[in-house]
């Protein structure tokens, strides 16, 4: 899966461009990404990097990466949550 900088989905996004698909998923150390799909870029699904920096995005918990999607990308649409099997930690959620 490709990287997609977080500047292209907020600053740099292009006109009339969407996000049209958000995957929150958890990794197996209990750090959450966030996968999106949009509109200016085809079909495939991205991992969303950092802003200026070629990383992947980690959030301590999937209620702050799905806050970031809503408020810091303007998704108003269904967000998938994809926990990691046999990880229960509620401290992560």
């Amino acid at each position: 899966m490709d990287l997609l900088l977080e500047r292209e989905l907020t600053t740099l996004r292009p006109p009339g461009g969407t996000i049209t698909d958000v995957h929150v998923c958890q990794r197996d150390c209990g750090r959450w990404h966030i996968n999106v799909r949009v509109s200016w870029r085809g079909t495939a699904l991205f991992h969303v990097g950092l802003y200026d920096k070629k990383r992947i995005r980690l959030y301590k918990k999937a209620a702050s990466a799905i806050r970031h999607v809503v408020l810091g990308y303007g998704y108003e649409d269904v967000i998938h949550v994809h926990p990691w099997p046999g990880l229960k930690d509620q401290a992560t959620f």
